[in-house]
């Protein structure tokens, strides 16, 4: 059995929700931890150097900082801002990084993980939808690999590595993503009219952040996860397809050309995803989440309902259509989810006030990661703009 105490690992966004489970994963297995990295809630960054006792701490700025020194005093490295973490990240030694910074704000750090040729357990899909190309770059110059966080996408690379470490996208003949459907499967865009932000958090398997929550609600993080399949296994849009899974124990599949179907199954368990992620290419034993087969009274499956969910068919045309278009979607969905959880918005136009945006938009292509920002800032604006036209 291998001795995890050798492993040195860095959680970026560790107070998150898959950061915190990181965390938990991280004491469970004995692992060394170089960084551990934080925005603002630095009580919960000084309980986790306590049990963890990394060798840095970081946050977002200098006033965090202080508070949290004022906890922790000298027994650690405090860092603050995003130039500080990004060099921080690329001078310490370590096997893995854990990225789970959520949203475009984690591409910068992203593209740091991917050239120090560590591991990288990647947990933010906006990254690897709009900079995709260019982080996969830098890991092939570092010779670092990723092996993907999000449940779905650790299964899809569970079950390719059966064929092997490097798979031809030509013998895969579809990708299978399975979706819980979240709160509102079955209904109408009628029937979800009245939809509030206290319904539409209350997801039926996951427990996460507000904004993937909503997402998940109205299927765009699904489609971010079509996106990100594209982007991380080399397919084309049209080889993924997405099923809805109520159960979200078959957590994706491999269809292969010989018409062979590989699953990977468990319980819905980030921790499990984040364990293989760390231990890769080994398996680490768990004593939680083993799946009772006996009690498994039914799998279901079912179409998605692209008419109700208009944002599953957005994110389809939007990764075939690239340059702009995927970076674009991203950002004007963050404006739109903000404005329904601010009550300014209804669940109705949350896919009215993308598709406005992106119609808006001249599509072009990306030649740098500097562009993105650019390009999620002018979506951003048009976004705002577009969302005026709906206020409640």
């Amino acid at each position: 059995m291998t001795d995890y105490s050798k492993l040195t690992v860095s959680i970026l966004g560790s107070t998150g929700s898959v950061g915190t489970q990181a965390v938990c994963v991280a004491r469970e297995m004995g692992v060394r931890v170089a960084i551990l990295a934080a925005g603002r809630n630095y009580r919960l960054l000084a309980e986790q150097a306590s049990v963890l006792s990394p060798e840095i701490l970081a946050v977002s700025d200098k006033e965090t900082a202080e508070r949290l020194v004022s906890l922790v005093g000298d027994s650690y490295r405090v860092i603050y801002g995003a130039d500080e973490l990004e060099k921080c990240i690329l001078e310490t030694s370590q096997d893995v990084i854990v990225h789970s910074i959520a949203g475009l704000e984690g591409t910068r750090t992203a593209l740091a993980a991917a050239r120090t040729g560590a591991r990288v357990a990647m947990a933010n899909k906006e990254a690897i939808i709009a900079a995709g190309g260019f982080i996969k770059h830098e890991l092939s110059r570092s010779g670092g690999i990723m092996v993907p966080v999000d449940s779905e996408h650790s299964a899809i690379f569970q079950c390719l590595r059966t064929q092997g470490d490097k798979v031809s996208s030509e013998i895969v003949k579809r990708i299978l993503l399975t979706a819980s459907g979240g709160p509102f499967f079955g209904r109408t865009s009628a029937e979800m009219a009245d939809v509030t932000p206290e319904m539409a958090l209350a997801h039926p398997t996951w427990k996460m952040g507000p904004k993937i929550t909503i997402d998940s609600a109205t299927l765009m993080n699904k489609g971010f996860e079509v996106m990100e399949a594209v982007r991380l296994f080399d397919v084309d849009a049209d080889k993924v397809e997405v099923v809805i899974h109520r159960q979200s124990i078959i957590h994706s599949m491999v269809e292969y050309i010989d018409n062979s179907v590989i699953a990977q199954l468990g319980a819905p368990d980030m921790r499990t995803c984040i364990r293989y992620a760390l231990s890769y290419p080994e398996r680490a034993v768990a004593d939680y989440g083993q799946l009772d087969f006996k009690k498994l009274s039914r799998l279901t499956f079912d179409a998605p309902d692209f008419e109700a969910f208009p944002l599953l068919g957005v994110a389809y045309d939007a990764i075939k259509a690239d340059g702009i278009m995927p970076a674009s979607l991203i950002a004007a969905d963050e404006v739109a989810v903000d404005e329904f959880l601010r009550g300014r918005l209804g669940f109705g136009d949350i896919p009215k006030v993308v598709c406005d945006t992106l119609e808006k938009l001249t599509q072009k292509s990306i030649s740098s990661t500097e562009e993105i920002y650019s390009v999620v800032g002018e979506a951003k604006s048009v976004a705002v703009d577009a969302a005026k036209k709906y206020r409640i």
